[in-house]
């Protein structure tokens, strides 16, 4: 299913059933029914072995065993008191800088632009490699072992019979997704709430990604607490993102589940986020930029190019299936190098970052490929540094299309889902698109010196 069409299946919905039977000790649960809805409709079946879902679930499950195997709890060293501001990322935002330590291109331009006297702490909601040494130090922020045994009240089994009618998917099933969720928030609520409690001072806590079971357990003990959190844009936030846009039925105190604001790259996310209800006084959006990018150009950035005058650099950012986007590397790209109609091509296929099977798909679509045309990036080299050695850059429909410009990068889309998403961008000739083929490629990429790339205001920088 396309993700326009995703959308706009879960807008109807919210409007046509009770969601406020979705509770939680007096919390709002419908952001866990809906993230479990974008994620079915978006990613296929929920009986699909191979969906993208299944394989989160799976991981989340084999996290659950373990800590529940484990006797775990914070230690007054390791919870920091007097803290104005907290910080929690991801491992997968990480980025090696040129020092070979990481730097998190989430949350540590903002750390970076404090002042030295303000108290922080940052926190992972998983551990980072051992082997990343990274540029601020971190600690692990866990889920309670607490076991939950939870029963759904008649009102939500109604309910969510009526979703799974209404959407074709096996009822049964999303009662079990939604419990499995539940039980994972419940844990890191209250492990939030146990460490939150003990910070007397603290005002702010930026996170991101929030649409998770982790970050909503914080988001809701901070909600209690009456600690303002944050959102940091992570990626592309449309208008067919429903986990940021088309919230029909906020409230004036909204949902706890989610963050009181959103820090948006730029207007066109803050309009987005803000079409369903431009009146709403709570979880309400900002333009604070990309200070990654600009911490990238004054501070890491090259003195030299590392591009061969001589060689077409092509970069090909992928992502796990989702919607109408099936394959991570199209066939019409595997023809086009089968072909060797241009020789003086490299390919990069670069992984997404939280694409956990994508190795072995990448070694079995390219096994009849000669080695020498293309070089794989499991994604954990500097998106930046890459885009400093292409001249090219293909997408089906990933955000880095906004930063790839930025750094002088044109691109071209492909499929149906592209199509939707960057409507605007395509019609306007800011981004090239294809429905996939290999004539449309061959006249790109020999007309790459006339694409006149500018920057779109999707992403403020201050150069």
């Amino acid at each position: 299913m396309k993700t326009s069409d995703a959308f706009k299946l879960i807008v109807q919905v919210e409007n046509l059933v009770n969601i406020d039977v979705f509770k939680w000790k007096g919390f709002n649960t419908w952001p866990i029914v809906r993230q479990i809805l974008w994620f079915e409709l978006t990613n296929g079946s929920l009986n699909n072995q191979l969906d993208t879902q299944k394989t989160i679930l799976e991981v989340l499950a084999k996290i659950t065993r373990l800590v529940s195997t484990i006797y775990y709890s914070f230690s007054r060293a390791q919870v920091r008191t007097n803290n104005t501001k907290i910080f929690i990322s991801r491992p997968s935002y990480l980025q090696e800088l040129h020092s070979g330590k990481y730097f998190d291109r989430i949350v540590d331009p903002i750390i970076e632009s404090l002042d030295i006297n303000e108290k922080i702490t940052k926190y992972y909601v998983s551990k980072p490699p051992k082997e990343k040494e990274l540029m601020y130090e971190s600690l692990v922020m866990r889920q309670s072992i607490s076991i939950n045994f939870l029963t759904l009240t008649i009102e939500q089994k109604k309910v969510i019979h009526q979703i799974g009618h209404l959407l074709s998917i096996n009822e049964l099933e999303l009662q079990q997704r939604y419990k499995f969720f539940l039980g994972a928030f419940i844990r890191w609520y209250i492990s939030a709430k146990r460490i939150l409690s003990k910070q007397k001072k603290l005002k702010e806590i930026y996170l991101s990604s929030w649409y998770f079971p982790d970050m909503m357990g914080i988001c809701a003990a901070a909600s209690e607490l009456g600690i303002k959190t944050i959102d940091v844009q992570h990626g592309k936030q449309g208008k067919y993102q429903a986990m940021y846009s088309g919230w029909t039925k906020i409230t004036e105190s909204g949902y706890a589940l989610m963050p009181n604001n959103f820090w948006c790259w730029g207007q066109p996310s803050c309009d987005h986020i803000l079409a369903s209800s431009a009146g709403r006084k709570n979880h309400t959006p900002f333009i604070g930029g990309y200070p990654w990018i600009d911490y990238y150009k004054k501070k890491i950035i090259p003195t030299t190019s590392y591009i061969h005058n001589k060689m077409v650099n092509v970069l090909l950012t992928m992502q796990p299936p989702q919607g109408e986007n099936k394959v991570r590397i199209p066939d019409f790209i595997i023809d086009f190098m089968s072909s060797r109609q241009m020789i003086d091509v490299h390919f990069t296929f670069r992984l997404h970052p939280n694409d956990i099977v994508g190795r072995d798909y990448c070694e079995h679509k390219l096994k009849l490929i000669s080695q020498d045309l293309y070089s794989l990036d499991f994604g954990n080299k500097n998106l930046y540094d890459v885009f400093m050695v292409s001249t090219a850059h293909i997408t089906a429909y990933s955000s880095c299309c906004y930063e790839a410009a930025i750094f002088n990068v044109p691109t071209l889309l492909f499929g149906k889902e592209s199509r939707d998403i960057y409507e605007d961008e395509i019609r306007d000739g800011f981004f090239k698109w294809t429905d996939g083929n290999t004539h449309d490629l061959s006249t790109w990429i020999s007309n790459l010196k006339d694409n006149n790339v500018s920057c779109s205001n999707y992403i403020k920088t201050t150069n």
